[in-house]
């Protein structure tokens, strides 16, 4: 029905009786929906299936935001969680109708407690032709007589969009901040000052919520710099790292005796504040109290980890036995160093003679799931699960773990005992 068009009780009633409806059973009230004009119609509105989760956001009055460039899939972001948005035809067209009233709102209720008695003792024939009659009478002061209201479809929708949780999508986030990495202070006349982001810049740029982003900005080691976030540039990073380890032998510390106070007044002059200030917590964990001091030590892992990286930069393959001993010696002591720290930053060879070990970093490789899997076979046509997890774990979720990725895009065979993986589609 139009808008304009008006409906009278009497043409309420002739509805009732050509659809067999029985108006004792009905209550009293006739909502007549009516579509709009053209002009009037809205196709700003989108209907969304929210699960619990999304409604107790919204009924706390929580944000929830929409987030994509035109390139990108769009999210949705809540406080601390990343949705996917996935467009869904229904089976039938939905009707937005606001205002309008369902069976408690309209006395249904209490209109069939008023007609059990009869309903007890008619059967179900002569009750449907006694209500059918019933509901040819003209209004005569017994009854309340029928109300008509007028409801405006605001809109009618084919499609709605499906929310599934999903892992935010921080890949663009270090592809942002390489653009202005912080290489020290003589050098940042050669930095682009336009591609220096903000915090806010950054989140509304990169698919994830808050917390997500602020937990990858700690885990990638980004920096806030004069309101900037930025990366340190490896050798720079490395430069630091050497300064504040060499400060255990110059102090002789014990390792677990790491004095935050003294690290931070020795290398003032030679790194800036904020800067050697992310770099302790980066590296460094709380250890002893003594006499109402804090000492800390380094995080062992992380220093040998990124120690071994920097000898794998310099060079393409090495011997592995003297790799590892260059590794040991470039530790401070008392660190121990292990081939399980090389897992995601470095490739063995022990077939070859002599072993042989190279850089092979998981940043390095790209985004796309079967291109990593392409180059990973490139590189070595047959891994263990435990070799190859560190290069894909970044695609697991709660409902696919590594295994089952393994299975989707790689062939499973056995060699000496030891199940591996190869290309699924081999020449």
């Amino acid at each position: 029905m139009d808008i304009g068009e008006e409906r009278t009780p009497e043409d309420a009633r002739k509805i009732i009786k050509t659809a067999k409806l029985h108006e004792p059973e009905l209550t009293e009230i006739t909502q007549v929906l009516r579509y709009p004009d053209a002009c009037h119609q809205n196709d700003n509105l989108r209907l969304m299936l929210l699960d619990d989760t999304l409604l107790k956001e919204i009924e706390q009055g929580n944000d929830l935001l929409f987030k994509g460039d035109p390139d990108e899939n769009v999210v949705l972001c809540t406080n601390n969680k990343t949705y996917d948005v996935k467009e869904a035809e229904t089976s039938n067209s939905l009707l937005l109708v606001p205002d309008l009233l369902f069976a408690a709102s309209t006395g249904l209720d209490e209109t069939l407690k008023n007609n059990s008695i009869e309903c007890d003792s008619d059967s179900s024939f002569d009750k449907s032709n006694t209500s059918l009659n019933k509901s040819t009478d003209s209004d005569d002061g017994t009854k309340p007589p029928r109300k008509v209201e007028h409801k405006n479809i605001v809109n009618t929708f084919f499609t709605y969009y499906e929310l599934k949780p999903c892992k935010p999508r921080l890949s663009k986030l270090r592809k942002l901040l390489e653009l202005t990495k912080y290489q020290g202070v003589e050098l940042e006349y050669a930095v682009d000052k336009s591609k220096l982001l903000t915090y806010e810049a950054i989140f509304d740029k990169v698919q994830a919520s808050r917390v997500e982003l602020d937990e990858e900005l700690e885990k990638i080691q980004a920096i806030k710099i004069d309101d900037h976030y930025r990366l340190l540039e490896f050798d720079y990073e490395f430069r630091v790292l050497s300064y504040m380890l060499d400060l255990i032998e110059e102090n002789s510390w014990p390792l677990d005796k790491i004095s935050k106070e003294t690290t931070l007044e020795s290398l003032k002059d030679l790194v800036p504040g904020t800067i050697l200030e992310a770099m302790f917590r980066f590296y460094t964990t709380e250890s002893i109290k003594e006499d109402g001091v804090q000492y800390y030590q380094y995080k062992q892992d992380k220093v040998c980890s990124f120690l071994a990286r920097v000898l794998l930069k310099s060079a393409g393959k090495f011997n592995l036995a003297e790799f590892l001993q260059a590794w040991s010696d470039s530790v401070p002591e008392g660190m121990v160093t292990d081939e399980s720290l090389l897992s995601g930053i470095a490739l063995i060879d022990k077939t070859s003679t002599p072993k042989v070990i190279w850089g092979f970093a998981e940043s390095d490789l790209p985004e796309d799931i079967n291109e990593r899997f392409k180059i990973l076979f490139q590189t070595k046509p047959k891994w263990t699960v435990d070799e190859i997890s560190p290069y894909i774990q970044c695609y697991a979720t709660e409902k696919l773990n590594v295994n089952a990725i393994l299975t989707k895009h790689a062939r499973a065979s056995t060699q000496d005992g030891v199940r591996v993986f190869s290309a699924k589609h081999m020449k």
